[in-house]
């Protein structure tokens, strides 16, 4: 069982001292209680009392990061059913037993010493029942905080698994989103090279850019504003190159919102939405209006709009989107669950708003 004693535990010291306070003090109470109700003929000592329950569980909290490991062990034999290695959990676990009886025999003779002025002999008459029947209550007490550590790490783990799995289902989101978007990149790039390949040649240099960008960015769910506005700006002049004058585009972004975290290749899918489905067929003065807000109640707005054909959600089919919207859906679901708003509104020969709201959050590098 090697470990790092301060780094064992999942969680704080502070909170298994505030525990064994608790605990302490409720059988402390209860033995003053019974005390009280039964009216025995000796003197209550708080002192003496105070050390049984609350030295007792500060053992515990002594060999807490041991109690974690053997629960550790547990867990791991669930999964394989290793009977030899249950027989060295069990000897673990009667190791622990006994290592905790010294234990808090040792603290209590430390403690009682400061009251009574000498440390009582470990070969006393009566120590040898005390260590029979403290290794029994700790053998219970073994068992009742091993299961603590025991469903605290299937927990753990299970909770360790899903996260796992959302980020395998963000993955393969991504995944199916880079290739459809490069697919009509290029696309734009093979419809220019024929009539205008100075253009071509821009849009090249432009994708360059962008093709960069995306490794960079490959295994990073979230990116701040900023760069997510650099990577549209980039998509957006490959654009106009094969717009040409018939597309407009403004960007307003809110300065206290750059470093907000956004999932990566958020913008991209909606502004080709807009551009394919939307202003592909204006003759001109085609416009694109970027904006983003941070609100009252701590999210963060972006808006995308557009003065293009517009559509009517309730005759389309997941209300018209592609590949690439429908994929953002997914993942601003499975980013942040009931937490986001994806909210489309259109009308056919109007335009097209898309309002994303998400929890505002930054970096901690």
């Amino acid at each position: 069982m090697k470990l790092n004693w301060m780094k064992a535990l999942p969680f704080s010291w502070y909170y298994l001292l505030v525990v064994a306070f608790i605990l302490g003090t409720i059988q402390l109470l209860q033995e003053y209680i019974d005390y009280v109700m039964n009216q025995y003929d000796y003197d209550f000592s708080w002192y003496f009392i105070s050390v049984k329950f609350y030295g007792g569980h500060l053992s515990w909290v002594i060999l807490a990061p041991l109690v974690y490991q053997l629960a550790q062990m547990l867990v791991d034999w669930l999964s394989q059913k290793d009977w030899w290695r249950f027989g060295r959990i069990i000897g673990w676990a009667l190791l622990l037993v006994l290592l905790r009886v010294v234990v808090f025999t040792i603290l209590a003779d430390v403690f009682n010493a400061f009251k009574l002025g000498y440390f009582t002999s470990w070969w006393q008459e009566n120590r040898r029942s005390t260590f029979l029947v403290r290794s029994f209550l700790s053998l219970v007490q073994l068992i009742i905080f091993a299961g603590f550590f025991v469903t605290f790490t299937i927990y753990q783990n299970y909770q360790q698994k899903e996260k796992e799995l959302d980020r395998a289902r963000l993955d393969a989101l991504l995944m199916q989103l880079q290739p459809h978007f490069l697919f009509n990149t290029l696309h734009s790039v093979a419809a220019l090279i024929d009539w205008d390949s100075k253009a071509a040649q821009k849009m090249i240099a432009q994708l360059g850019d962008i093709l960069r960008q995306l490794l960079k960015n490959e295994n990073r769910h979230l990116v701040p504003l900023e760069e997510e506005i650099r990577f549209i700006k980039n998509y957006l002049e490959i654009e106009q190159i094969r717009f040409q004058d018939r597309l407009q585009v403004h960007i307003d972004i809110a300065p206290n919102t750059t470093a907000a975290l956004v999932p990566n290749l958020l913008l991209q899918p909606l502004v080709e939405n807009a551009l394919k489905h939307g202003l592909a067929k204006k003759m001109e003065n085609g416009r694109i209006h970027i904006t983003s807000s941070l609100l009252e109640n701590g999210h963060l707005q972006v808006q995308i709009c557009d003065n293009g054909a517009g559509f009517d959600p309730k005759q389309e089919t997941g209300h018209g989107l592609g590949v690439g919207l429908q994929n953002i859906e997914k993942r601003l679901r499975q980013q942040y669950g009931d937490a986001h708003q994806f909210t489309i509104e259109t009308e056919e020969g109007k335009g097209c708003t898309i309002i994303i709201q998400i929890p505002f959050s930054i970096s901690d590098d």
